[in-house]
């Protein structure tokens, strides 16, 4: 309760009973208004121009990474016909290695069997060599034989004729 002494009129009271107040500015509170509203349309048209922006991006970025597939396709197909094309080579090489060690087999059974053939040859040269010193020894033997012969008739017989004497 308040006491009397307050609410009367005859006694001041130390706090007013009616607030006065200036009398209100219809403008200002327009103003306001406005401000809240624009402030409303200023964010959707943020909201409205981020949208917009995330959209282009994730647009930009779907197409990157479809340009980023397709060079990473085409570096695969690359690869993989390099691939088909060093596999191709490696063939090749493998089949000349073939070739190449099945002639040097070849080469290395033909000059063994050459060897062996000249080992037979040389064997052959020095029996005949062999075979015809002991003939040409026989002969030379055969031949003083004669010699010696003929040198004893020469000296029993001085009378020789003149093609006995040619065989000295």
């Amino acid at each position: 309760m308040i006491p009397q002494q307050f609410t009367s009129s005859s006694n001041p009271s130390i706090f007013p009973t009616t607030f006065t107040s200036p009398p209100l500015d219809l403008s200002i509170l327009h103003q306001l208004q406005e401000l809240t509203s624009n402030n409303s349309t200023s964010d959707e048209a943020e909201l409205s121009l981020h949208d917009e922006r995330k959209q282009r991006r994730m647009l930009s970025n779907r197409e990157s990474a479809r340009r980023s597939r397709m060079r990473k396709q085409r570096h695969l197909d690359e690869l993989w016909s390099q691939v088909l094309r060093l596999r191709t080579d490696n063939h090749n090489l493998i089949q000349k290695l073939n070739d190449m060690a099945e002639s040097h087999d070849r080469v290395v059974e033909e000059n063994a069997r050459l060897k062996e053939e000249t080992k037979d040859l040389q064997k052959n040269l020095m029996d005949v060599q062999v075979d015809n010193s002991y003939s040409i020894f026989s002969d030379l033997d055969e031949l003083s034989c004669n010699s010696a012969h003929l040198h004893n008739e020469d000296s029993s017989n001085h009378s020789l004729t003149p093609s006995t004497n040619l065989l000295h």
